[in-house]
């Protein structure tokens, strides 16, 4: 219980710095005229973070299992999390304005069912599906095992092709104060994620060894999964202000950001896969999750622009598909 709270504290400071530097990110994606999905990629590098720190602490410390598991497993439930958690905020407080509208009319109308961008797919998902099968190509290829020098670089350069296609979207730039205060309330938010995720790889060390797991294991179903529960719950209060594109957005920039800059630690001292049947897994699942929302997506004319609603069925067969992952898991691990 001890090694569990100290890596609830060390996931805490990190989601706290992390918070911290999404604030100056917003400020800045504003103030440059950054549009919605590609402010959704600015503010994934923040998000990112605490995968991206316990990956290099934990290969200083010399358990990079710890930090591939918490990048593959704040990855796999992060998708499937926000779909429903973006359609149950979304439905909650709909139903709640209906009600107070048709008692009192001059109220604020009802909000809509959680939409998500047509943008959000071209610039988000599939450069997220081509990072899945691009990882899955240079780990587990025969021959090219692993993590390699080599592809951690083919990986930062897949990342910074990522970064300026997203960031070049159009957007409207939104007057606003200069960014200076910001950075300097980010400051304490850098040294809050490097504390949390040393704090956070040596209490998973000692929880999994207590528990008789692997880090490999323990970085997939405790650490990574614990990372992605702030992330994912922010989702609620995104999609209650209608902004369940920028809850999407800023997933799979997280994603993208974990499987390629998180993986460059991995990469730099040659990391094995280790469990290469849970490992492929989980790389299967990605993909299926995106290919699966690709497949269902449903277009529906807002305005001039076309989103996809997430309904009780969409939503339905991405919590189905989690359960089957979790149980397909626990058979390798068995």
């Amino acid at each position: 219980m001890l090694w569990f709270a100290l890596i609830l504290v060390g996931i805490g400071a990190m989601q706290w710095g992390s918070q911290r530097v999404c604030a100056l990110l917003g400020e800045l994606r504003k103030h440059w005229g950054i549009a919605e999905t590609g402010g959704g990629a600015l503010l994934g590098l923040a998000t990112a973070s605490p995968e991206i720190s316990v990956n290099i602490a934990s290969v200083a410390l010399g358990w990079p299992d710890i930090g591939l598991g918490t990048a593959l497993g704040s990855n796999v439930p992060a998708l499937p999390l926000i779909f429903v958690i973006s359609y149950v905020s979304t439905r909650w407080h709909r139903r709640r304005a209906v009600a107070e509208h048709r008692q009192n009319p001059d109220s604020a109308p009802p909000p809509p069912m959680p939409q998500v961008k047509e943008q959000a797919v071209w610039l988000q998902m599939l450069p997220y599906l081509f990072v899945v099968a691009l990882l899955a190509a240079l780990t587990l290829t025969p021959g090219w095992e692993g993590l390699q020098p080599l592809d951690g670089l083919i990986l930062a350069l897949v990342c910074a092709a990522y970064m300026v296609r997203a960031l070049r979207a159009p957007g409207e730039r939104v007057p606003c104060q200069s960014p200076g205060r910001k950075t300097l309330a980010a400051l304490p938010g850098f040294a809050a994620i490097a504390a949390g995720a040393l704090v956070a790889v040596l209490a998973s060390r000692q929880l999994n060894q207590a528990l008789g797991i692997s880090d490999l294991v323990g970085g997939l179903f405790i650490t990574g999964f614990l990372c992605a529960l702030p992330e994912s719950f922010s989702a609620w209060r995104l999609s209650r202000s209608g902004r369940a594109t920028s809850a999407v957005s800023a997933a799979v920039a997280d994603g993208i950001y974990s499987l390629t800059l998180a993986m460059l630690p991995l990469a730099i001292v040659g990391a094995a896969v280790g469990n290469v049947g849970l490992y492929a897994l989980n790389l299967g699942f990605l993909g299926a999750v995106l290919l699966g929302y690709m497949a269902l997506n449903r277009r529906v004319v807002v305005g001039e622009a076309r989103s996809s609603l997430l309904t009780p069925a969409r939503v339905g067969v991405f919590a189905a598909g989690y359960c089957a992952y979790v149980v397909v898991a626990v058979r390798l691990i068995a």
